[in-house]
């Protein structure tokens, strides 16, 4: 028996992410996170709206949820080297 390979520990080069489409799963997360932004603040405050009868709140925490989710994403994807 051997242990696990020396090439599967260590990280793939751009070209071998580029193959495995590691680019594609990026850009389905921060889809995700922009959709779930979106749901989290958005269907409370449709709760919210309808049962106060103010209708500012709904755009309003669209606008938050969506402002939180572009700086999950900047945060999560920035390049940290610079």
């Amino acid at each position: 028996m051997t242990g696990p390979r020396d090439d599967e520990d260590r990280e793939l080069s751009v070209h071998g992410q580029m193959v495995a489409g590691a680019h594609l799963r990026q850009g389905w997360d921060a889809m995700g996170t922009l959709l779930s932004a979106m749901l989290v603040f958005g269907l409370p405050a449709w709760w919210v709206s309808e049962a106060t009868g103010q209708e500012w709140v709904m755009p309003v925490a669209l606008i938050l949820g969506m402002a939180t989710a572009i700086f999950t994403i900047w945060v999560r994807y920035s390049d940290r080297g610079l």
